[in-house]
């Protein structure tokens, strides 16, 4: 700048765009007399407090304060003053028009005379209730956070993208039997060993759920506890891993417990498994018995009712033998079962096809139904067909609505009509009736084509 020119001037604003300029403004503005009276409004502090400038100018400033907040104001006005405070902020609250509170940010300064002496109060008001609101709506969910993170009765941490602990509550303390200045200084890379642990909190820090479950011993006192442990991972909001939070859960009573009942169940087991073979036992020698007595007799019909009840007795032994073989002794395996049965009536002139699902399992009280009516089945076609080579065939498997379809079928010479099979086979088929219907809960459907067959469902228990 040339030091001959003069220097250039503000431009001076007019009256009316010093008035255009308080009253468009976005925060509230009033000029208000040292009395606490307005002398001039602004647009928007009508609409934060809901009166319009006629009415509002008729208030006095304290007449619509919070009674609660008066003091404070007429304190701050008395030190600008008394000129030993230039400025001040407060926050107050005003009564709304409609009558609800609400909470303003009051920024206040004296306007003073040439001489020095106070002529009025200029003020500039913004409404903070919304504000306010979510102040206190955080303060109450962190106090509810913090609430839940002491009284949980599980032990919670938190850690750092570096995995060290920032912060833990008291169970936690008591899990890991170690102070609180002694849990701040671990460094978790460091300090902790089980490695199965530090993979789970690596998990976290990859930003997937890690778990733990096990025997831990605590680096800091040596207590061992087991310890069921979730590892979750905290974000940010640019989707960054920044540390993570983990709940501790000390099980050592519950595995204690659970050791117990395993125990308890294994001793059960025992005593089962001892039951079903003195149970197979005491079959097989009524079995034997019966075998004494058809080798002594010399009478055909005795000789063949021997025969069928010993092929009875040993249907029901077999469940039991089987059960003493299995690890499961609630399900029977089916396709070995049913197997075994059939090699009974190897002596006989005939054939078996066997198709069984792999993976069939039914209960004890099923098992030993199905085979007795597939003991009372094959012993019927063996009876009605004896100069013939007979080729039965044994078909179960699982539908779609979870029953079991037992197909049975020979090539024998079949049968003529329901009426004459029930009365030819009186004993041997009413005992097949009753278990099917009785003891199965099923049905019997069959047939007379090409032979004789069978087809009996019921429920998958």
């Amino acid at each position: 700048m040339n030091p001959t020119e003069p220097p250039t001037q503000e431009p001076i604003l007019s009256e009316f765009e010093m008035n255009q300029l308080f009253d468009k403004s976005f925060i509230g503005m009033a000029v208000v007399s040292l009395d606490r009276k307005w002398i001039k409004i602004n647009t928007h502090l009508c609409e934060i407090l809901g009166y319009n400038k006629e009415e509002l100018l008729q208030k006095e400033f304290n007449s619509i304060t919070h009674p609660e907040d008066i003091d404070i104001g007429n304190l701050n006005a008395a030190l600008l003053i008394s000129g030993k405070a230039d400025r001040f902020e407060i926050e107050k609250r005003y009564f709304h028009k409609q009558g609800h509170v609400i909470n303003v940010l009051i920024n206040c300064a004296l306007i003073r005379d040439v001489d020095g002496t106070p002529k009025y109060f200029i003020s500039q008001t913004k409404d903070i209730s919304a504000l306010k609101k979510s102040v206190e709506a955080l303060r109450l969910s962190e106090e509810k956070f913090r609430s839940i993170f002491e009284k949980a009765p599980i032990g919670i941490a938190h850690f750092n993208a570096e995995g060290n602990i920032t912060a833990f509550n008291k169970v936690l303390m008591d899990i890991l039997g170690a102070s609180k200045e002694k849990i701040s200084n671990v460094k978790t890379h460091t300090d902790v060993k089980d490695q199965k642990q530090l993979a789970a909190l690596k998990e976290a820090l990859e930003g997937r759920i890690g778990r733990h479950e096990g025997e831990y011993k605590s680096v800091l006192s040596g207590k061992t506890t087991y310890l069921k442990t979730i590892y979750a991972p905290l974000f940010s909001p640019d989707g960054k891993v920044i540390g993570g939070t983990s709940i501790s859960e000390d099980i050592t009573s519950r595995r204690l417990y659970e050791d117990r009942i395993k125990g308890s169940l294994k001793e059960k087991e025992l005593l089962l498994r001892e039951v079903y073979h003195r149970a197979k036992n005491n079959l097989q020698t009524t079995i034997s018995l019966i075998n004494i007595q058809i080798n002594e007799s010399t009478n055909k019909e005795l000789i063949s009712a021997l025969q069928e009840t010993k092929n009875r007795l040993y249907a029901m032994s077999k469940v039991h033998e089987v059960l003493c073989k299995t690890d499961n002794i609630d399900y029977i395996l089916l396709r070995t079962y049913i197997t075994d049965l059939v090699s009974n009536f190897e002596y006989q002139n005939h054939k078996f096809n066997i198709d069984i699902e792999t993976s069939l399992t039914l209960n004890i009280d099923q098992t030993n139904a199905v085979g007795l009516i597939l003991n009372e089945l094959i012993t019927n076609s063996l009876k009605h067909n004896l100069e013939k080579n007979i080729i039965i065939s044994i078909n179960i498997k699982t539908s779609e609505a979870n029953t079991i379809c037992f197909y049975y079928s020979d090539n024998g010479q079949g049968i003529n009509n329901e009426t004459s099979f029930l009365a030819e086979t009186a004993l041997g088929m009413n005992l097949v009736k009753v278990l099917v219907e009785e003891q199965l809960d099923g049905i019997i459907n069959y047939t007379n084509d090409k032979g004789f067959s069978m087809l009996i469902e019921f429920k998958n228990l």
